[in-house]
């Protein structure tokens, strides 16, 4: 883990998919010790900052091109990584990040956002322990999800963690994989899975605020590629009570899937195929989901325009988790925390 207080021909989008992880396993590395490690992977860099200046649009960038640089430096050839995103609160303060490009050419980030100086030193230290776990496990698959003949390739590990006391945190992660081998010449598909959790302000901060409302949405209309199609999203329809949900997003032949287990509450589809989004109302409507950590695990995939190689960088589609809280007292006060990943790729 590094604390942070090029090539001029840009690398094939597909080949590198294809690539790293099997062919650079084998390529030549340069950095001392490198060699041992196996396929090229950067440390995991760490930015902090406080709650009154934050940390910059900027200063991300220079995280990430140091990882990137660090990853060439090991026998990696990359000008790009296969996809981005750019985190964007709103009414909050990135003062946490870390940031690895791992041994399949894949970026992992952790970013950290108060809406108050007291959350702050509890992020920092979060972005140090998910730095320590991107190291650990760089390599790993994202936990339950079944592929089929490893047709899905992932090629981005978001997280984000929204806080501000009184009333709680949100939670805001994703795995974004792309369909390998579909043998389609005008068009790739994409799919998500979105990690979605609420903390309430009564158990972070030992407040009267509980959680009231989540909405997680997968907006992929908003891109600018074209032609966008929302193929399959999970769950749908309604949901009422504690059970088990089965999440299945494949396409084009190829399985993806996970399960997980419901709380005592109500969610509720609010998609929009038409329209290309997928966006769920999940309702905290007992004691035991208001007043604990809860959430759901929602999934899409989408066709969307193939670009051509090397023609830059694209827009693919917006991540949002939003969290109403509200006083679990007298008062009927409800307070949202909304954060959004602007996911996009590189071709």
């Amino acid at each position: 883990m590094t604390d942070d207080s090029s090539h001029t021909n840009r690398t094939d989008r597909r080949t590198l998919l294809r690539a790293t992880g099997v062919a650079l396993a084998g390529a030549t590395v340069t950095a001392s010790g490198a060699a041992a490690r196996g396929p090229p992977e950067s440390d995991s860099h760490v930015a902090k900052a406080d709650f009154a200046n934050g940390i910059s649009t900027d200063r991300i960038r220079e995280v990430r091109r140091a990882a990137r640089a660090e990853y060439n430096a090991r026998g990696g050839d990359l000008d790009v990584t296969p996809a981005v995103s750019n985190p964007d609160p709103e009414d909050g303060t990135v003062v946490a990040y870390s940031y690895k490009i791992d041994a399949n050419g894949v970026p992992r980030q952790y970013t950290g956002v108060a809406g108050d100086a007291k959350s702050a030193a509890h992020l920092h230290g979060k972005a140090a322990q998910r730095a320590t776990a991107f190291d650990r496990a760089s390599t790993a698959t994202a936990d339950g999800v079944t592929t089929q003949s490893s047709s899905w390739n992932d090629v981005l590990h978001d997280e984000a963690d929204f806080c501000k006391d009184p009333y709680g945190c949100v939670t805001n992660n994703l795995d974004l994989k792309q369909l390998d081998g579909d043998g389609d010449s005008a068009q790739d598909a994409y799919a998500v899975k979105h990690f979605f959790v609420m903390e309430p302000g009564t158990q972070k901060y030992g407040s009267g605020w509980v959680n009231d409302v989540g909405e997680p949405k997968h907006d992929w209309s908003q891109n600018d590629m074209g032609s966008a199609d929302l193929d399959e999203y999970d769950p749908l329809g309604t949901h009422d009570g504690s059970q088990s949900i089965k999440v299945s997003v494949g396409t084009g032949g190829a399985n993806l899937g996970w399960s997980y287990t419901q709380p005592a509450v109500t969610t509720v589809d609010e998609s929009s195929p038409s329209g290309n989004y997928a966006t769920w109302n999940e309702e905290f409507n007992s004691d035991s989901a208001r007043q604990n950590t809860n959430g759901m695990k929602p999934g899409s995939s989408c066709w969307i325009d193939q670009e051509a190689t090397g023609s830059g960088q694209y827009d693919l589609m917006d991540l949002v988790s939003k969290g109403t809280f509200y006083d679990g007292g007298w008062s009927s006060d409800t307070y949202y925390l909304k954060h959004t990943f602007h996911v996009k790729v590189n071709y």
